[in-house]
């Protein structure tokens, strides 16, 4: 019980750094449109391609907020896949854990066929962390994060969809007890989401 009650501070304490009352305004907006899903995707991959690019920070502020206030995509993450988040975030660890709940949603959109598919969203999202995990090492090689770095070699040897899978279950039953490390909102497949 004690695990889980730091738990829940330590994750709504990361939570509460990019959810801000805006989420109020998500009740009163329409479903997102497609200019802000393809902006959403560009936004995405940029971040995946430069995390600490001079406007990261404002455009991973955008997306986030935006996931949150939309009410017609879900992105359902659970940490666990980061391990034991650092409290207080160390490095760039916040940027990272970030970015799997941003390139979850731009998994979804890029792909609406598979928008329930939570296996193949979750590995997107945390393919995406990966890359911009990998991207940062290129920037700052003493930002190294062992767990990033146990995920890559899973990647390089095919174990990560195994570990996704055992880790989605493991999330699954904390879910149970409305676990809050989960961002929620509602899903709902629509028409093409972007025009290509």
């Amino acid at each position: 019980m004690r695990q889980q009650t730091v738990r829940f501070v330590v994750i709504a304490s990361f939570l509460l750094g990019f959810i801000s009352c805006g989420s109020v305004q998500a009740q009163d907006r329409g479903p997102s449109t497609a200019e802000e899903r393809a902006r959403a995707v560009k936004v995405a991959h940029d971040l995946e391609n430069d995390p600490l690019a001079k406007d990261a920070k404002e455009q991973r502020a955008w997306v986030i907020q935006w996931i949150v206030d939309i009410p017609d995509i879900t992105v359902n993450v659970c940490f666990d896949y980061f391990g034991k988040l650092p409290d207080p975030p160390r490095g760039y660890s916040t940027e990272i854990a970030r970015q799997m709940v941003i390139s979850s949603a731009a998994f979804m959109i890029e792909h609406p066929d598979k928008a329930k598919d939570e296996q193949a969203i979750a590995l997107s999202g945390l393919l995406g962390s990966l890359k911009a995990y990998q991207a940062i090492l290129k920037q700052d090689p003493d930002s190294r994060w062992m767990q990033m770095d146990k995920l890559v070699q899973m990647r390089e040897q095919g174990k990560l969809d195994d570990f996704v899978s055992e880790t989605r279950r493991k999330c699954k039953s904390n879910d149970d007890d409305q676990d809050p490390n989960t961002i929620r909102a509602q899903a709902f497949a629509q028409e093409p989401i972007l025009a290509r």
